[in-house]
């Protein structure tokens, strides 16, 4: 029989900051220690449980924590024991919120841990076999002979028993989940031969980065007091070098121009570990933006990666629509991906991060990697440059940045474009197929005016001509101003304003309406904002938006009439 018993939450003392900051440290170690018994010791170094808060509350380090921390659980010595070995503070609690007692104060309490960590010693016996040394030489040698063997006589009083297993053992449990640090949970047998080995090394993963005595960095773990430190002086010098190159370096850089570690030495790779994960605790000047293959580093006051007509988080609102669309990637038989370049790709230098890229460029090597730092390579203008990969997130898609330059001197909007992954998962080539000059009109952004116009250009690459955008084409553009953020912002409005500006016009006054195929929509939104075919179909066949509707004769020709009737 189990039954479940709710654990008494401790009382801290000190301010409100003071006591919110004693109960997740005291949290964190009872969910490291959530296997242990109740009043089992749980002990931590000050240095870890430094780390563990800086990396939740970055707005200090680790160095800078720690003594808020010895000073804040010192207050505390009804649940934290303070204790200090070797020059090195440690700190101790129980999953039941109370000090554990010291080895020189007597345990009165005997629990049922106690009795299987701690059984009842045998009865002492008497010697069998003593030794009696003698003077008996034989040439140099002692020789020694048994005494007189004495057997005793074992009787049932003198002999005790063993205690008895118990029948029923009382299992405590804990009713709420730790909020500071969710655990992996448990799962039965069952539950775990269903597992397969990627699942069940996510669970040991996932598990493993909670205990605060284990360094971890990628797939990478090591006992974390055993791990080297660097000195706030090393940080400062790993910083400026970032300043003074002026971009994202790999960690063997570092290491070996910062640090002056030579690659032949026998702690190279300790070292290099060492790096890698204490920068990764310094939240506040260091963010890694690498790869597995290309481990690279960045800090604050780095040049922007990406265009600076818009802010990233604009674009990536923009790319929120990828989230609905979001599809599971799947490896194609080679890592190459085609794309044709749209107008706001061109005019902004970014690309999509959908399922087709997502299944060419490498995921998050970091729980909490917000961004990946590439180097995409051109074979045909001798060209290599810094691509910014942004991860989505909840409310944001996600994108690559940093192609402006490339695409202004090279492309045009409806460009074919290739992207193929190198042998290294940092490194990428792009590529088009290049074509005799051609000159037509294409579609521009006066920025100065704040219009579209149609200016002569001649390109020299090849492109697909639904997506190129041709005064022949579309006429109708010029000297039109781009959308307000207002209505670029909503799909629905942004389609509704394509539709009037290049639609041809059936009927007149309330009853006008307007009519287009899906491929001078798509060419002409994406000037706009991102919208995929997906997205157009979805949008004009929503019953939610009535003034939009499908021609039923004809494929992928829809309306729209700015007043439906009711």
């Amino acid at each position: 029989m189990q039954t479940a018993e709710a654990a008494s939450k401790p009382q801290f003392v000190g301010t409100e900051d003071e006591q919110r900051m004693a109960e997740e440290i005291f949290q964190a170690l009872s969910t490291m220690g959530r296997l242990f018994p109740r009043s089992a010791p749980i002990r931590s170094p000050l240095s870890a449980l430094a780390e563990f808060y800086a990396s939740r509350h970055g707005e200090r380090s680790a160095e800078e924590w720690s003594a808020e921390i010895d000073r804040v659980l010192s207050m505390n010595p009804d649940v934290f024991l303070r204790e200090e070995a070797e020059g090195r503070v440690v700190f101790a609690t129980t999953r039941e919120g109370r000090a554990p007692v010291t080895e020189e104060e007597p345990v009165s309490e005997h629990t049922l841990a106690q009795r299987f960590q701690e059984p009842v010693p045998l009865p002492e016996q008497p010697k069998v076999f003593e030794p009696r040394r003698r003077p008996d030489l034989v040439g140099d040698t002692l020789v020694t002979e048994p005494a007189d063997v004495v057997i005793p006589e074992i009787t049932e009083e003198a002999a005790e028993p063993l205690p008895e297993e118990p029948a029923e053992i009382e299992v405590e449990a804990e009713v709420e989940p730790v909020p500071a640090m969710e655990a992996a949970a448990l799962v039965s047998d069952e539950e775990l031969a269903a597992l397969d080995d990627a699942a069940l090394a996510e669970i040991i993963r996932r598990d493993l980065r909670q205990d605060l005595s284990v360094a971890n960095f990628g797939d990478q773990w090591m006992m974390e007091d055993k791990v080297p430190r660097l000195s706030r002086g090393e940080l400062r010098r790993i910083r400026e070098y970032l300043l003074e190159r002026g971009e994202p370096l790999t960690d063997e850089i570092l290491l070996q121009d910062v640090l002056g570690l030579n690659p032949s030495a026998a702690d190279y790779e300790l070292m290099r570990f060492a790096l890698n994960f204490r920068l990764s605790r310094e939240h506040r000047e260091f963010e890694f933006v690498g790869t597995p293959g290309q481990r690279l580093w960045s800090t604050s006051g780095l040049p922007t990666i990406g265009t600076t007509k818009r802010k990233p988080s604009e674009i990536g609102s923009d790319y929120r629509f990828l989230l609905d669309y979001a599809k599971e990637p799947v490896e194609a038989a080679e890592p190459v991906v085609e794309h044709v370049l749209t107008f706001y790709e061109y005019h902004y230098g970014v690309l999509p991060y959908d399922a087709n890229f997502a299944a060419l460029l490498p995921p998050p090597m970091l729980p909490d990697q917000r961004a990946a730092v590439l180097v995409f390579e051109s074979p045909q203008t001798y060209e290599t440059f810094f691509v910014e990969l942004r991860y989505p997130t909840g409310n944001r898609g996600g994108y690559l940045a940093g192609f402006e330059a490339f695409f202004s001197a090279n492309l045009v909007p409806g460009a074919l474009i290739t992207i193929e992954r190198s042998e290294n998962d940092g490194t990428y080539l792009i590529e088009y197929l290049p074509v005799s000059g051609q000159d037509r009109k294409l579609l521009q952004l006066d920025e100065k005016k704040g219009r579209y116009v149609f200016r002569p250009t001649t390109f020299y690459c090849a492109t697909q001509d639904n997506m190129l955008l041709t005064e022949n084409r579309f006429p109708r553009l010029a000297n039109q101003a781009p959308l307000e953020d207002r209505v670029r912002r909503r799909p629905e409005e942004t389609l509704a304003a394509v539709f009037e500006r290049i639609g041809e016009a059936e009927g007149s006054g309330d009853s006008v309406r307007y009519m287009a195929m899906l491929d001078d929509l798509v060419a002409v939104a994406n000037v706009e904002r991102p919208m995929p075919a997906d997205l157009i179909r979805d949008i004009v066949q929503s019953p939610s938006n009535p003034q939009f509707s499908v021609d039923p004769d004809v494929e992928d020709v829809f309306y729209y009439q700015p007043n439906p009737a009711e």
